[in-house]
């Protein structure tokens, strides 16, 4: 593990993991790992042993138990274990990816929101094999109302994540989208590559994995 994306989703992270494959990390653990794997379980226990007390808190044998071989991690639900996943994993580089807040806001309610909040499933057409893992998600993380509480997370993780990171600013970026190759290559030692910057949206994907089936 090389690298540890520990931005919120919406944050142009799938942007981000094609940009890390262009630069020479083939294998990025990215949201749609998780249902290629059946990974859903795992994570779950993981939330459940982070704000619920049952089990144990995850750690290297944990996460190397599904995340061994991977080059970098990105997007939820990984983004949710920063402090966890920077003990296990203290060699890896981490980069929070970021954007400006109201427009974060604004496509989260417009996508991940909207999507668990109106997709529940009919007895015709029952929720997807993700719908434990994004109910468990949505309620941990948003209290299961983001409209109210989804800004004050914004602010309070990416402050989370800075606070992680005090004292090894050399390990550490703080990415906008916006950035493109410069400061992210720069950041990884890299040259920049002679192609434009992916800009990817993963809506789609996201809503044919959470979609019932």
């Amino acid at each position: 593990m090389e690298i540890l994306v520990l931005g919120l989703p919406r944050t142009g992270t799938q942007s981000l993991a094609d940009a890390l494959n262009i630069l020479g990390y083939p294998k990025i653990y990215h949201m749609r790992e998780v249902g290629k794997n059946q990974h859903q379980t795992k994570w779950i226990e993981a939330l459940e042993a982070k704000f619920e007390g049952k089990g144990k808190v995850f750690g290297r044998e944990e996460f190397d138990s599904f995340l061994s071989g991977y080059d970098a991690v990105t997007d939820y639900p990984a983004a949710i274990f920063p402090h966890e996943l920077i003990a296990a994993y203290p060699r890896a580089k981490v980069i929070l990816s970021t954007r400006d807040e109201d427009k974060w806001y604004a496509s989260m309610l417009a996508t991940l929101w909207h999507q668990w909040s109106t997709n529940t499933g009919t007895s015709n057409n029952p929720p997807s094999p993700m719908r434990p893992l994004s109910d468990k998600y949505q309620m941990l993380i948003w209290g299961g109302d983001f409209p109210a509480r989804g800004r004050a997370q914004f602010r309070a993780h990416n402050a989370f994540v800075r606070s992680c990171c005090a004292g090894a600013e050399e390990g550490f970026l703080e990415w906008d989208p916006r950035g493109g190759w410069r400061a992210l290559c720069a950041f990884l030692g890299k040259e920049v590559p002679g192609v434009p910057f992916p800009r990817v949206d993963d809506w789609l994907e996201y809503k044919v994995l959470h979609s019932t089936t």
